[in-house]
């Protein structure tokens, strides 16, 4: 006799950022996020390393509640980010976050 099991996978929700390209640069590829539990905090050093108008600090912070995905501050300190969202608002395919001078398309990836 064959006994069906039920196994129920834990689905990690993924989310991208692309880089919006300035005039005269090259497009670059979407980076991929994903929220294991904790969210995911964006900064320089994960977004555009190489942008020196993003602050170094913590700049926003991305989550996963609810079946929806949601941005709110990161940082009390905040010289380059437009995001003052307080507690989180969500977000949709095809938002546009900007941090310093650069801008990111974001969207939901599944897997």
């Amino acid at each position: 006799a064959i006994v069906a099991t039920s196994v129920t996978e834990e689905v990690i929700p993924v989310c991208t950022l692309r880089p919006l390209a300035l005039i005269g640069e090259r497009c670059t590829s979407a980076r991929t996020f994903e929220d294991e539990g904790d969210g995911v905090s964006l900064s320089r050093e994960n977004t555009m390393p190489t942008d020196e108008t993003i602050d170094e600090e913590l700049q926003a912070h991305l989550f996963f509640y609810n079946g929806q995905w949601f941005i709110e501050e990161g940082c009390e300190n905040r010289r380059s980010t437009f995001v003052h969202a307080g507690k989180g608002i969500k977000l949709a395919p095809g938002d546009i976050i900007r941090m310093g001078d650069r801008e990111f398309e974001f969207n939901i990836k599944t897997k």
